[in-house]
């Protein structure tokens, strides 16, 4: 079928054609992004590179570039992971991938004579210290011995507690030398310098005219950065996002990402403010959080509606092409249990928190039982929300919290089945978690829909846990309202909220 653009996209693909320089193009949810940008690799005469957020997204665009006949030496899609590794690895053709490469460094480092009194105990705060510093690229745009720049980051994720204040210094002494040795260890990388240790390093890119980079709200320094680095001379940059849609200020992303894409690259500014994904009732449902969003004139009516969780399980669409969508994962979780036990397929969508919960049931290696469980991570999740709220750390707080409650909630679950042991737990967790969840009823939070689409959205509990209690900081409110945002306009016929 033939790409009819908008008025709107007609301006882009001209700007395209005929213009100059770099563009942010602000596009709202469902506004055909990636129509208007594979409508254009054949236009920029080759070397276009497409970034997409992730690696799903990534494999979708691929797969629609060869069906269109667009071989790589015209495009390439693929993240800015995928990017950084094959540039990387040419120049270190002997690396090796190990996720806990942090940890290994810090436990080296603690065998010799670390800080005055800094230990293991603070390994996990001082590791997610020196990720969050490859993601701010610190030591490629900044100095590693610059404290300023680490202390920056500590205050703005509220890394360590209160009772750890006096340590800050010693912390980040410690983080520096153990970024320095990680810098100097390039044989092996882990998930965070795939893109960072290739600008360190600089290592020779292959270069491109174009350079498309979608959800660029949510990019951080780092990823901006090897941006640069991929741009030909004159090349010029395309940065799709929605600044709406920021959601991921938590893991290190800007939250005016697409404002200092504009500074950074000179940018001209195009709007894409008609969604052709959400109909009319949804996108007048929608504009309570974002304004300029317009339902596509041949968009049809739609339906928002509001349910009592009773009336939700006597639905006939809880099935493929719906989803429920939630806040946090502990309500979400607890449904898929009712689901289940009423003989409705379901699954959960995010095999990584399935992995991380189990991580955390068998953190206390003394611990068999479901009671001594609950003991055990009651204190730890009161103990690690007390030091967040003391730095106005909202997601780290509101992490724990959750963390807390999904794992009670299968405890819960355990009991019922009369199953005490914590292998139980963990075959609980393995049986409901999954990734890419088609066919079925699709259970996910609101974080993990990013990107996807269904006809029918079951919203789940929204006033009971919008925003995050632990929001405080005006960038971590505007976060949760764009949560909100990015929840409704996931529907593509229905919204429905259902109330608790």
């Amino acid at each position: 079928m033939t790409f009819t653009p908008s008025p709107q996209q007609a301006d882009f693909l001209n700007w395209v054609s005929n213009g100059s320089g770099s563009c942010v193009l602000e596009a709202v949810a469902g506004a055909g992004k990636p129509t208007t940008l594979l409508d254009e690799v054949d236009r920029p005469g080759g070397g276009v590179a497409i970034l997409p957020y992730n690696k799903m997204i990534a494999e979708e665009i691929k797969g629609k570039l060869l069906k269109r006949g667009v071989d790589w030496k015209t495009a390439e899609a693929g993240t800015f992971h995928s990017f950084g590794f094959r540039a990387y690895r040419k120049a270190f053709p002997k690396v090796q991938v190990e996720g806990g490469k942090t940890f290994a460094v810090l436990d080296q480092m603690f065998k010799g004579a670390p800080a005055h009194h800094i230990s293991r105990t603070h390994g996990a705060g001082i590791a997610n210290l020196v990720s969050l510093a490859k993601q701010r690229a610190i030591g490629v745009t900044g100095s590693i011995d610059n404290r300023k720049l680490w202390h920056d980051i500590v205050d703005h994720f509220g890394l360590f507690g209160d009772d750890e204040d006096e340590k800050i210094e010693d912390l980040i002494e410690v983080a520096i030398a153990a970024l320095k040795t990680s810098n100097l260890t390039t044989d092996v990388i882990d998930f965070d310098d795939m893109v960072y240790l290739p600008l360190v390093h600089k290592v020779r890119f292959w270069r491109y005219k174009w350079v498309f980079v979608d959800e660029a709200q949510d990019t951080n320094p780092a990823r901006r950065a090897l941006v640069k680095a991929l741009l030909a001379p004159f090349g010029r940059v395309v940065a799709v996002g929605d600044r709406a849609q920021a959601i991921y200020g938590f893991t290190g992303a800007d939250a005016d990402s697409l404002d200092l894409i504009a500074g950074e690259f000179n940018a001209v500014r195009m709007p894409l403010t008609t969604t052709y994904r959400c109909p009319k009732a949804v996108v007048s449902f929608a504009q309570r959080w974002v304004s300029h969003i317009t339902a596509a004139d041949t968009a049809p009516e739609g339906e928002v509606l509001s349910i009592e969780a009773r009336e939700f399980f006597a639905r006939q669409d809880l099935g493929r092409g719906s989803a429920v969508l939630c806040r946090n994962t502990a309500p979400i979780i607890s449904l898929a249990f009712q689901l289940i036990r009423q003989g409705i397929g379901c699954r959960v969508e995010g095999r990584d928190i399935g992995q991380g919960l189990i991580k955390l049931a068998t953190k206390w290696k003394t611990v068999k039982t479901l009671a001594g469980l609950e003991s055990a991570l009651e204190k730890w999740a009161d103990r690690q929300i007390a030091r967040a709220q003391a730095k106005n750390a909202a997601a780290v707080a509101q992490t724990i919290a959750d963390q807390r409650e999904t794992l009670q909630v299968v405890i819960d679950r355990c009991r019922e089945q009369k199953r005490d042991g914590i292998d139980h737990v963990v075959a609980a967790i393995k049986g409901i978690f999954e990734d890419n969840v088609t066919g079925m009823l699709v259970l996910s939070t609101i974080h993990k829909s990013k990107g996807r689409e269904w006809d029918t959205v079951f919203w789940l509990d929204r006033d009971g846990t919008l925003p995050s209690k632990y929001a405080r900081q005006k960038w971590q409110l505007q976060q949760e309202d764009n949560l909100c945002y990015v929840a409704a306009t996931r529907a593509k016929q229905c919204l429905i909220e259902v109330v608790i």
